[in-house]
């Protein structure tokens, strides 16, 4: 539902409190008090059957009986009474329900059923929900507290949601008292209808929100939380803390990959992916909420340090090494400035250690010559009491320098009790973050600049390294069938070995044999020494069970090896499993561990580390959510030590390329088969020359045995992030006979993209920007290239010349918005181009998909003197909506 009714839901204009109390220590009570006592400016009407009057304010026996409509229901009852206050809430055609029960699975007899009920109750009635579980929202802005909680927040731009109930009230009484404000304040509680992703959807476009801050427990549907942080965390830094690390959803996992992409690692994975920056703990979401409200972020990780306590300054030296941060090389000018104005001339560098008894005047030399330092990202200012220098006077020179001079962000550590709390309380008022001690202050600091470097990874431009790349789909999807007929989940060795080698994965030469004496002549035929294997479908791991023979180098050892191992395969009731023989590898070479598991909030997610028989014990892997491409595939690598260590080996620098492209190939392999549950390659040999798998393994999902086909739906069900969608790809012709081919944009797509811009008129660029743009930097590019399809579908027009070098001549994009249900539609096509058809063409392919897509409406704002454009999409159904100065809007009803 998106974000259906929650305009409504957080500006009503007339709220009923179903449950409102005269009693003290009530839910009902504290609800209504808040309202009343807030500056609401709205009207609230209390519904009890046990008071004739609640705070003064005549009651209603029933929200029936209320003679206006409501917009918002505060629901307070007992549960047992719940379903008949959420059933007149919808008769009375409430848009929205808060429903404030706390320990709801506690105090119902069986919240299950009562969860299915709320939930069909919304579906029929329409009505958005907040809740059960919920501790109810803040808005400071517009004087609404539809909360238990007393105190109110000041107005500020940071929203805050969170999943835990009473983590608010600590969250909320800290931030109170550190002059921090917020745009909202919302508990969401159990998430029956209104979700993390709504609310972000909601957020990301409210103009008073220029940051979001998450409190999770857990994500449900992990598709639509990244693709909803996905959409705005380039505009808007959102930030989270998610409990329960320790948790795990690897009980059933077969695989040595499944069993090490525990819950938070892929957590984690998604987090990243998504844009989000996560913090460990809740003091740092503390810390942080107040720094980006207070600060700007840093453009990098250089941190200069000023202190008059040496102990201090070097505890905050080790902190910023902890967390991978860099100390600032100030330029030679900034330390002989700050040498020429201390009291007592001395030289300086960073940390630039002040004496202890230095006062206001020195403090104001480091700081205002360390701000305008162009090697300097962020500042830290710590101060510790000495007898004789009062503290807020220090903290009135670090406000008063600033004020006059654009400066980064600066970070504050005023050591000791009681001596430093005026001086604290002056910095917060004058927002200046304070920090207890300086390693919050620290990783305050490092976590606003992962945001940003976050974001740069993701926005980079990948190579197209497969660019001839067709994996052999038919020939896999064949064995998995044929697997899932006979209603097998664990593949072969052989079948596993065959589906790598269609999709480009190359593996060891690998021989079925039946007998003893087929068994010496391949061993023979391929030379000694060899390993020997049982192929089984009983058995994943085969070492475990004495299922791999290792070093054999005779005649007599392979027959020996062999009747031990179809003995093996009668202990384990499989008679008829084969042997399998492959040359032993003995050359030098490094084990990779490259897997894959379904998880069940995010989907199928991908592992790549340090393999061979020490995987589990050295645990060095990172995950990362497909689909990828070369750069994902690379930043995966790089956060493994097996990659670093590789990297410095000059004669490995091929290999690491070659890495990628295996990883983009399996990828592509996870993408296209949902039925995948597990799959693990362990160990993928490296040499400096080449990569083998060695030995593979499938497990399948016994939950899609059942389905007749696989849906063909934009996103596949077992990921949480849409893939390229092939299906688009078309070929037109133009007005005058040639072929052009439309197909989805790619990341990979800006160099044309840029090439298409440099062509274009100022006309043409004023008619499709509305405005005059002189070039288009990488940051917008990016913006351009790299889309969620899920929310975005562009497509380019291309051509190519004699040589086969492709050409973008025209870009086509529908924009969907925060409903989900209606889309922009814009197109461009280059001057040379134009009055060809093409644009008609595009437009009618975009209408053709919005319809399959499910949208409602296409509209178009079109600059007024833009007639050819006006003309096509009057001509392609569109209605003129409206038109103002300079601009007409035109919608396209589907």
């Amino acid at each position: 539902m998106s974000i259906k009714n929650l305009d409504i839901f957080f500006n009503p204009k007339k709220i009923a409190v179903i449950g409102a109390s005269e009693e003290k220590g009530t839910i009902g009570y504290y609800v209504f008090r808040n309202l009343l006592g807030k500056g609401y400016k709205g009207i609230v009407y209390p519904v009890t059957s046990r008071f004739e009057g609640v705070h003064g304010v005549e009651a209603y026996k029933s929200i029936l009986n209320i003679p206006h409509p409501i917009d918002l229901a505060v629901v307070a009852t007992p549960s047992n009474q719940l379903y008949t206050a959420l059933d007149e809430c919808g008769i009375k055609d409430v848009k929205g329900v808060i429903i404030l029960t706390p320990n709801f699975d506690v105090r119902s007899n069986n919240p299950q059923q009562l969860e299915a009920q709320i939930k069909q109750l919304s579906n029929i009635y329409g009505f958005r929900v907040l809740g059960p579980n919920s501790l109810g929202y803040i808005r400071p802005s517009k004087n609404i507290n539809l909360s238990i909680f007393k105190q109110t927040p000041q107005k500020g731009n940071i929203a805050l949601i969170s999943q835990g109930g009473i983590f608010c009230s600590a969250f909320l009484e800290r931030a109170v008292g550190k002059n921090v404000g917020f745009s909202y304040f919302i508990s969401l509680g159990e998430k029956i209808d209104i979700d993390f992703s709504d609310l972000i959807d909601f957020l990301g476009i409210d103009p008073e929100t220029k940051a979001i801050i998450l409190y999770v427990q857990n994500i449900r549907v992990g598709r639509k939380f990244i693709t909803a942080v996905k959409s705005f965390s380039s505009t808007k830094p959102i930030v989270v803390v998610k409990s329960g690390k320790q948790s795990t959803n690897i009980k059933h996992s077969i695989t040595h990959s499944g069993l090490l992409a525990g819950a938070d690692k892929v957590y984690e994975a998604a987090f990243k992916r998504a844009g989000a920056v996560r913090v460990d703990e809740i003091l740092d979401l503390f810390y942080i909420t107040e720094t980006l409200a207070k600060q700007k972020r840093p453009k990098g990780k250089r941190l200069a340090i000023v202190s008059n306590a040496v102990g201090a300054a070097e505890l905050t030296v080790d902190a910023l090494m902890r967390v991978d941060g860099v100390l600032a090389e100030p330029e030679e000018h900034t330390l002989l400035e700050i040498e020429r104005g201390l009291r007592l001339k001395r030289k300086v560098y960073n940390p630039i250690y002040l004496l202890a008894d230095d006062g206001p005047s020195d403090y104001e030399v480091v700081i205002k010559n360390l701000i305008k330092d162009k090697n300097i990202d962020g500042l830290m200012v710590i101060h510790v009491p000495y007898p004789g220098i009062n503290p807020k006077e220090i903290a009135e020179v670090v406000v008063n320098t600033i004020k006059t001079t654009p400066h980064i962000p600066i970070f504050t550590t005023w050591l000791g009790d009681q001596n430093v709390y005026s001086a604290r309380d002056f910095l917060n008022s004058k927002g200046i973050p304070t920090f207890v001690t300086p390693e919050q202050a620290v990783r305050s600091f490092i976590y606003m600049y992962r945001y940003d470097y976050n974001l740069k990874l993701l926005q980079e431009t990948p190579e197209a390294i497969l660019k001839d790349y067709v994996p052999d789909f038919k020939k896999a999807q064949e064995i998995i069938n044929e697997a899932v007929n006979n209603k097998r989940e664990i593949l072969s060795l052989h079948e596993t070995m065959k589906i790598l080698y269609v999709y480009g994965i190359p593996n060891i030469e690998t021989h079925i044999v039946s007998t003893e004496q087929e068994a010496v002549d391949i061993s023979e035929k391929i030379g000694y020494p060899v390993v020997l294997k049982i192929d089984s479908v009983k058995i994943f791991y085969k070492q475990q069970k004495g299922g791999v023979i290792l070093n054999i180098t005779n005649k007599e050892s392979v027959i020996n090896a062999f009747k031990n191992l179809k003995e093996l395969a009668v202990s384990i009731d499989d008679p008829d499993s084969k042997v399998i023989i492959q040359p032993m590898i003995i050359k030098r070479g490094f084990e990779i561990a490259i897997g894959a598991k379904k998880d069940p909030s995010f989907g199928t997610v991908i592992l790549f580390g340090t393999g061979g028989e020490f995987f589990e014990a050295l645990k060095d892997y990172s995950i990362a959510l497909p689909p990828l491409n070369q750069t994902l595939a690379r930043r995966m690598m790089e956060e493994t030590k097996i990659y670093n260590y590789l990297n410095n080996l000059p004669e490995y620098k091929d290999i690491l390329r070659y890495l990628e492209e295996i990883l983009v190939k399996f990828s592509s392999l996870i993408v296209d088969f949902h039925q995948i549950k597990e799959i693990e390659i362990n160990p993928f040999l490296v040499s400096s020359k080449e990569g083998l798998a060695i030995d593979a393994g499938i497990l399948l999902d016994r939950k899609t045995f059942d389905s007749k086909t696989h849906i063909d739906t934009l996103c596949p069900p077992h990921l949480s992030i849409t893939p390229y969608p092939f299906q688009y790809i078309k070929e037109a012709t133009t007005q005058d006979g040639e072929t052009i081919l439309i197909r989805p944009i790619r990341a990979e797509d800006e160099p044309l993209i840029y090439n298409l811009f440099k062509s274009l008129s100022e006309e043409t660029i004023t008619f499709r920007f509305c405005q005059r743009l002189v070039d288009m930097p990488h940051e917008k590019l990016v913006r351009y290239c790299q889309i969620d399809y899920e929310r975005e579908l562009a497509f380019v027009a291309l051509m190519k010349d004699k040589s086969g070098n492709e050409t973008i001549i025209a870009d086509v994009r529908i924009s969907k918005m925060p409903d989900l249900e209606n889309a922009e539609l814009a197109i461009l096509v280059s001057d040379k181009c134009q009055g060809k058809g093409i644009g008609n063409i595009l437009m009618q392919y975009c209408i053709q998909i919005a319809k399959e897509i499910g949208l409602k409406s296409l509209w178009m704002e079109i600059l007024k003197n833009n007639n050819r454009m006006l003309y096509l999409g009057l001509k392609n159904g569109f209605k003129q909506a409206y038109d103002d100065e300079d601009m007409v809007r035109v919608v396209l009803q589907l």
